[in-house]
C-alpha cells in the first residue's frame, strides 16, 4: 500500500448537485469504529470565486492501523491516527469528533465529514453504458464526487462524476453542465457553451476496444431525470470521437 496524502485535484473535481426534496441521505450513528464509507464536503473561496467540493472515501480501522481507499483511482492509503485526529487528508489534521464524524478547517477551506455506510464498500448507485465496440456493460460498484464553482453568487458550472472498476482500471464518468446541473434535458458538445453539457469517459481499459484512454461525447442529448438531494438520475445518447454512438443510463447517490 502507498502511503500519501490525497491527491488534491482528486479531491477537487469540478463539481457539485444541489438538490431538494424530502429525502435524507445516509448516515450512521455509535459506530464502533471508523471504519465504513464516507462522504466529505470542502467548502472554499477566493475573492468573489466561492467552491464546494465532495468526495467519497472509504476507511478502514484495525490495530494495525488506518487506510484509506480514494474514490478516483482506488488506491489504498496509509493514515495516520494520532489523539483523536487523522492526518493525511488534504485540511490537515481532521479532528475525529466521534466514529460517525470528522471535521478540519485550514488553507483550502472547511471540511466536514459524515459516515454513510459501516460498509467500507462503494455502493453508490448504478451505471449502464453500451456501444457496438463495448458491447452492453452494468455497474454496481460506483463512488461518486461532486462539487460547483459560483463567481459572485452565480452558478458557474456543476459536475457530477462516478468511478468504477471496467476491466481491471479504474473507469470515470464526468458529467459538467455550465450553469446548473437540474431536471430538463441537455445538448451534449465537446466544449459545452451555457446551458449545454459535455459528458467525459476515461480509463485504460478503452485502449484495447477504442485506441484510446479518454473521450468526450461530440454530441448528443443528456436527460436528468431526478435532481433530488439524494439522488442524480438520468441518460444520455452520443457520438463518441470515432463517429459511433454511446448510449447509457446512471443512478448516482449524491456524496
Amino acid at each position: 500500500m502507498k502511503r500519501s496524502k490525497f491527491i488534491i485535484s482528486t479531491l477537487l473535481p469540478t463539481m457539485l448537485l444541489v438538490g431538494c426534496g424530502g429525502e435524507s441521505q445516509r448516515s450512521t450513528t455509535d459506530s464502533e469504529d471508523l471504519t465504513g464509507l464516507w462522504r466529505m464536503s470542502l467548502e472554499s473561496s477566493q475573492n468573489t470565486l466561492k467552491a464546494e467540493s465532495n468526495i467519497s472515501f472509504t476507511l478502514v480501522e484495525t490495530d494495525d492501523g488506518l487506510v484509506m481507499k480514494d474514490c478516483a483511482g482506488r488506491a489504498d492509503f496509509n493514515l495516520n491516527k494520532l489523539n483523536e485526529t487523522i492526518e493525511g487528508l488534504p485540511v490537515s489534521p481532521f479532528s475525529i469528533d466521534n466514529n460517525d464524524t470528522l471535521s478540519a478547517t485550514g488553507d483550502l477551506g472547511i471540511a466536514n465529514a459524515t459516515k454513510v455506510s459501516v460498509t467500507s464498500a462503494f455502493d453508490m448507485g448504478d451505471m449502464q453504458l453500451s456501444a457496438d465496440e463495448l458491447g452492453s456493460i452494468s455497474f454496481t460498484d460506483l463512488c461518486v464526487l461532486s462539487s460547483n464553482a459560483r463567481l459572485l453568487g452565480v452558478t458557474a458550472n456543476d459536475t457530477i462524476s462516478a468511478t468504477t472498476l471496467y476491466n481491471g482500471n479504474p473507469l470515470l464518468v464526468d458529467i459538467t453542465v455550465m450553469g446548473n446541473l437540474k431536471k430538463g434535458e441537455f445538448t451534449l458538445a465537446k466544449d459545452p457553451a451555457l446551458g449545454e453539457a459535455s459528458l467525459r469517459l476515461q480509463s485504460d481499459s478503452f485502449k484495447t476496444p477504442l485506441s484510446r484512454t479518454e473521450l468526450t461525447l461530440t454530441s448528443g442529448t443528456l436527460t436528468i431525470t431526478e435532481d433530488s438531494l439524494v439522488w442524480t438520475k438520468g441518460s444520455f445518447n452520443g457520438t463518441m470521437p470515432n463517429g459511433s454512438v454511446l448510449t447509457g443510463s446512471f443512478s448516482f447517490e449524491n456524496p
